[in-house]
């Protein structure tokens, strides 16, 4: 998708959505689903979240979560940015993509659409992930992989 396109797409949810949802997961490896490994996909999402925002997280609830998962958040005066994964659980419609990545603007400049749909754009061009985006609200966004039509 062109970058017009896309940052049209993330705009048009803007009235009825401040927040942006970038669901993320491995990509398929020759046609097959990626091995899962939940600390090697949380360190490779987190390594290259922080270097395309250029951002380095603070890791929360020592190095994993109640639930299995991890949690990274990072805050400054422009942005705020939440990292969250857990294992996926087969047969949901997210197991695809297990993990939460939400950004916030925090500035009067940025619009939050433009750093999601962004973020969501330099994500897409690394080709080692599968990116569903939504609304808070559940509206589909786009995404870089086949999500049905079922939406």
């Amino acid at each position: 998708m062109e970058d017009s396109a896309l940052l049209e797409v993330f705009e048009q949810h803007e009235g009825s959505s401040k927040d942006f949802y970038l669901n993320v997961g491995p990509a398929d490896i020759g046609g097959k689903p990626a091995p899962w490994d939940s600390a090697v996909f949380a360190e490779r999402l987190r390594r290259d979240v922080e270097a395309v925002l250029s951002l380095t997280f603070d890791l929360i609830r020592d190095a994993a979560d109640p639930t299995g998962g991890y949690t990274y958040w990072y805050e400054s005066d422009e942005r705020s940015v939440s990292l969250q994964m857990i294992d996926p659980e087969e047969g949901h419609p997210f197991d695809k993509v297990p993990a939460w990545l939400i950004i916030r603007s925090r500035s009067e400049k940025v619009a939050t659409w433009e750093l999601s749909a962004g973020l969501y754009r330099d994500l897409c061009s690394l080709g080692t992930y599968f990116i569903l985006a939504e609304t808070k609200h559940g509206d589909l966004v786009t995404a870089n992989f086949d999500v049905g039509d079922d939406w």
